[in-house]
């Protein structure tokens, strides 16, 4: 695979979105969990597997083992797509901090408003039926035409359903959540599965993680990680 197609593979299934200012409950400081990532389309099929390694002191790395190794680190001004084999680098400059749709739906459930509104969303109202709260979250009007209204279902604290939806009504995107884990007051999500629907065509996507270590101290190399000095690098303004 060429540098051109890995990088465009990457970043395709990681659907990256740009956050402004995004903080997590303070009882996160840093969290280390494997993921892995399926992705089914038309005539395509994809599987990425690796280590999310978050810390809150400084960038996001992660190491992706399957299909290919690479480096992704997410900065407050962009990331770094680091391929050790070839000894190249590509590198994004951005004006917003980048982070991962997916690994904010994990981490979303530690802020009362998942999150939402730092990526433009406002509470539009919320009602409660037993143990089953439903929130529905409204675009800012700068982001109207961008995204879609969103609806969420928590039962029992924890989040089980999302979906997104035109102005039109007509649905966007529907979310499952479970394998609820129990840690401090909050139940992140181990599974989530998405169904994005484009006109006549839809894709599927099955998030897993595994092993959580909250708080954990991360590795050393992953402390101290930096991209040798001497690999060839790319850069693009995004």
């Amino acid at each position: 695979m060429d540098m051109k197609n890995s990088a465009f593979m990457f970043i395709i299934l990681l659907t990256l979105f740009y956050f402004n200012n995004i903080v997590y409950s303070q009882s996160i400081q840093s969290l280390q969990i494997e993921f892995e990532r399926y992705l089914k389309e038309e005539n395509r099929e994809e599987i990425i597997k690796g280590v999310i390694y978050y810390q809150t002191s400084g960038n996001t790395i992660i190491s992706v083992k399957y299909p290919i190794k690479q480096w992704l680190i997410l900065k407050k001004n962009g990331m770094d797509i680091y391929y050790p084999k070839s000894k190249k680098v590509i590198r994004y400059i951005t004006k917003n901090p980048v982070t991962l749709p997916f690994f904010q739906s994990f981490l979303g459930v530690m802020q009362k408003d998942y999150g939402l509104m730092d990526i433009g969303y406002k509470l539009s109202h919320f009602n409660n039926r037993g143990d089953t709260l439903f929130s529905y979250w409204k675009p800012q009007k700068i982001l109207y035409k961008e995204i879609g209204n969103l609806t969420m279902i928590d039962i029992s604290h924890k989040i089980n359903y999302s979906e997104i939806k035109n102005q039109d009504e007509s649905l966007i995107s529907k979310s499952y959540y479970s394998k609820h884990i129990h840690y401090n007051k909050y139940f992140p999500p181990l599974e989530i599965t998405t169904t994005r629907y484009m006109d006549a065509d839809s894709t599927f996507e099955k998030i897993t993680y595994k092993n959580p270590q909250f708080n954990s101290d991360l590795p050393e190399f992953i402390k101290d990680f930096k991209i040798p000095p001497y690999v060839r690098e790319l850069e693009f303004n995004w």
